[in-house]
């Protein structure tokens, strides 16, 4: 007994000869899987034409012949292929409240947590934000912000 498992080829569920044929990725060969016609409608019943593979076990006939017979129900899927979306290593979350800002640099501290953080942003916004602080007021910060590598610094988005 094999386990199988490949890219589902063709099928036939009904008549005198119900069988599968699938693309084996050991060897690049097709291979038809002989199963009896209950075990076909119940795997391949309405099931799409295409981008199916096939998994489940087989047997041989005798053990020099090269019929096969299914053993068990195999298993019929179709395979997707998942990704998340792909988020730009240059751009960053900032959330917190902001305690010092250089109008000159760009450079400020917020704090997230009571944790101290560093983050370059456009002169002016801190230029805003460092006259606000002046008058002993509460600056936070939230937002997305993506780094510009021709100013040097983060750009809110």
């Amino acid at each position: 007994m094999i386990r199988i498992s490949g890219e589902l080829v063709s099928w036939e569920v009904e008549g005198e000869n119900p069988n599968f044929r699938f693309l084996d990725p050991t060897n690049l060969r097709e291979r038809t899987i002989h199963c009896d016609s209950e075990t076909m409608r119940l795997s391949f019943g309405n099931k799409p034409k295409t981008n199916l593979y096939v998994e489940g076990k087989a047997t041989q006939l005798s053990p020099t012949s090269d019929e096969w017979l299914c053993v068990g129900k195999p298993h019929v899927f179709q395979k997707f292929k998942v990704s998340s979306p792909v988020k730009t290593s240059q751009s960053k979350t900032v959330q917190g409240q902001v305690v010092e800002a250089d109008a000159t640099t760009g450079q400020i501290v917020y704090l997230v947590r009571g944790r101290r953080f560093y983050l370059t942003i456009d002169p002016v916004e801190a230029k805003s934000m460092a006259e606000a602080l002046a008058k002993l007021e509460t600056v936070s910060i939230d937002g997305e912000y993506r780094y510009d590598r021709i100013r040097r610094y983060y750009v809110k988005d």
